[in-house]
């Protein structure tokens, strides 16, 4: 979503497991430039490792049986991915690189054996879990209860808050998910987000050109966030 990159570890959400700049080698933190449309983990495929995002944007997908993707999560900079990879097993999901990416790689090992040596890092996994958990239930219970302008409202109003929470200007972002993606994410058609996204700006509470977003009413956005369906 946004190509700025975090100025500070301490907004990161992975800060209390790797230390910081000055402790990063401690659970062998690696940093990593991810090309757009490039993998960090398949689908399938063994994963070791978790992620925090510093800058760009990842989706997380899976594929239906159909063969389609289903996007899961839009993961912007502060945001950490692939928490399943501390399973040790193979990764039910895919992501993908939006925009180019800069990203800190966690290996599970490290964390494994820091968690025996500090509990703390441990209960810190574990809170990092029921947060990932907690925010997509949250997310998906609001999403379900909506008419699509609501949805699509809801969708921006998350992007601008996760973006604000990072320390980066969450009013003002470049859009990177295309539409057949965030369609997927809330479950409405391409079309419906087109219309929603212009009836936005036909609103003046966002304006979007290209691929370019501008929050200019957050108030009104919570409002029609807050409109659900009868």
């Amino acid at each position: 979503m946004c190509n700025r990159m975090l100025d500070s570890c301490d907004r990161c959400a992975l800060v209390v497991l790797c230390g910081g700049d000055a402790l990063h080698s401690r659970v062998g933190a690696v940093r990593t430039l991810v090309a757009a449309g490039e993998a960090l983990y398949v689908e399938g495929r063994p994963t070791d490792a978790i992620y925090a995002l510093r800058s760009g944007s990842i989706k997380d997908v899976v594929t239906r049986p159909s063969g389609s993707e289903a996007v899961l999560q839009v993961a912007v900079a502060g945001d950490v991915i692939g928490l399943a990879g501390l399973s040790g097993v193979s990764s039910r999901t895919s992501a993908i690189a939006l925009t180019q990416s800069r990203v800190c790689r966690l290996p599970r090992a490290s964390l494994e054996k820091l968690a025996e040596d500090a509990p703390r890092v441990g209960m810190e996994l574990l809170r990092l879990l029921a947060a990932r958990v907690n925010a997509t239930q949250q997310l998906l219970g609001e999403i379900f209860e909506q008419a699509a302008l609501a949805r699509v409202a809801t969708f921006v109003l998350d992007m601008s808050g996760r973006l604000q929470r990072a320390g980066l200007d969450g009013s003002r972002f470049r859009l990177a998910v295309s539409r057949r993606d965030i369609a997927s994410y809330l479950g409405v058609t391409i079309e419906t987000v087109s219309r929603c996204m212009s009836e936005l700006g036909r609103l003046r509470v966002i304006d979007v050109s290209a691929k370019d977003l501008r929050v200019l009413d957050a108030s009104d956005l919570r409002l029609i966030a807050g409109a659900v369906t009868s």
